[in-house]
């Protein structure tokens, strides 16, 4: 299932990440058209969801996270109470607005692949680890004992399955005007798939 990141404080920016516009489209359209063809995407919002909330493509559910200000982490858990106990987990976030829908397909392809050891898919670009990355079932109680998500999945490199994403998109993000800018003429100046 799916899981969009985003809830945190947009601070560096004039405007809420998830409404950062990129060709016509937020980065949160961007980021639930990527990955509405595995199951309804559920959309994590809280600093700024009055804002945000009206932008949700139809095509997501929105789950608010009253302590976002506690971290990353307290979102994903969030999100984890609506997901099916025995359900893998894609984890998002927002601020990767040159995803496309091919490395989300090589990402689920990967994990599909996993041999039993592996509990994590996780794309690599010239040896840097990126985002998304999808968890079994399996690990779901160790983020309710963790203090970072990062902390569940570096705590064994074993567990991970990596693949050769091809692309640097998924190290890509924006946090201030200039990240954003930057990602923005790379978005404009790609071509299509």
């Amino acid at each position: 299932m799916p899981i969009i990141l985003a809830a945190g404080s947009s601070e560096h920016l004039p405007f809420p990440k998830p409404l950062a516009a990129f060709g016509g489209k937020t980065a949160l359209a961007i980021a639930v058209e990527n990955c509405e063809w595995l199951e309804i995407p559920l959309v994590v919002l809280g600093c700024d969801a009055k804002r945000v909330r009206p932008a949700v493509p139809d095509k997501a559910r929105v789950i608010l996270n009253p302590t976002w200000s506690h971290g990353q982490l307290s979102s994903l858990l969030k999100a984890l109470e609506h997901v099916p106990a025995k359900a893998a987990f894609l984890i998002y976030p927002v601020d990767h607005p040159l995803l496309r829908k091919n490395t989300i397909r090589q990402l689920v392809g990967a994990f599909r692949k996993r041999n039993a050891q592996q509990h994590i898919a996780m794309p690599r670009h010239k040896r840097v680890d990126g985002h998304p990355v999808i968890i079994s079932a399996a690990l779901r109680k160790e983020f309710f004992q963790a203090k970072t998500a990062r902390e569940v999945i570096y705590r064994d490199p074993k567990r991970i399955r990596t693949f050769d994403a091809r692309t640097n998109a998924i190290l890509d993000d924006f946090d201030d005007p200039r990240s954003y800018q930057l990602c923005l003429r790379k978005f404009l100046s790609r071509r299509e798939p």
